[in-house]
Formats: C-alpha cells, structure tokens, sequence
C-alpha cells in the first residue's frame, strides 16, 4: 500500500521551529543544472511543447534530472492532441465493423489515458495548482518579506 504523500522540505521548513528549519536547511541537496533542450528523438510539434512547458513552468523549478518526466509529459500532451483531433471526426458512438452494433469511439480510450498521464506528469512537475502551491510555499518574495513588520509597527 503505497500510503501519504511526503510533505515537500520547503513546507516542513515553515512548519518548523527555528532549530529543526536550520536542520532541514542543510539537509536540502541543491540538484544541478537547468533544463534546457527537448531530446532530439522529439517531433516539432512536441518539441513545441517542450518550449512551453519550459517557459511557462514555475521558475527555477525543472533541473536536468527532470528530462525524462518532461518527455513524458510531452508525449501524453502530443498524444492526447492528435486522439482528440482524430475523435472529433467522428461521433461518440460508432458502429462496430463486423456487426454494426454501436460502440464507443476507439479513440475515447486513448484521449483518457493520455489526459491520465498528463495530469500525473503535471502533479510531479510543478503544472498543476496544488502542486505549485507545494513548491511555492516556501518561496516568500523579498518584497512581501516585511509585511509582519509594517503591522507590527502600526
């Protein structure tokens, strides 16, 4: 049984007192080395969504261990795209070739798996809302850093 996901360090470290964040603070490994070009193994229009997913992702966020669930990720989105466009000729329901009964469209199944991959690639990559809000929490920007203080003296 798999059991509760692991609480991100950053969040650990803001629910901590000051001794256990100093220890959490040196525990963290710093990972090298940004992300950059999409594997040339990669279609245009996949490599597309490599350079969005790269523009558009959290900053600072996908380092270069992270290729590999970015691929994914990209694979799923190209993948989802064209079953979808494909889907769209076609009705919901179609008849089967042997014995003209109705059936589901054949590719139904495959934009839901694909949606399924993505939005589990998305979850471990930082795209989705809740997974953001993890990776951000421990990210105050310098500007709002004096919020307390500004109240605190009034």
């Amino acid at each position: 049984m798999k059991g509760r996901q692991k609480t991100p360090t950053t969040l650990q470290i803001l629910r901590s007192t000051a001794t256990q964040a100093e220890r959490l603070r040196k525990r963290q490994i710093p990972t090298p080395g940004a992300i950059e070009e999409p594997p040339d193994w990669m279609t245009a229009d996949q490599k597309l969504d490599w350079a969005y997913a790269i523009e558009n992702a959290p900053k600072g966020l996908l380092r270069r261990i992270d290729k590999a669930v970015l691929a994914g990720w990209v694979v799923a989105s190209d993948t989802h795209r064209k079953a979808s466009v494909a889907m769209q000729q076609a009705q919901l329901l179609v008849k089967s070739p042997k014995q003209e009964v109705p059936m589901q469209n054949p590719y139904l199944p495959i934009v839901n798996r694909q949606y399924q991959l993505m939005i589990r690639g998305a979850s471990e990559l930082g795209f989705s809302p809740c997974s953001r809000a993890r990776i951000e929490s421990g990210n105050v920007p310098a500007d709002h850093a004096s919020d307390w203080e500004d109240v605190a003296a009034s």
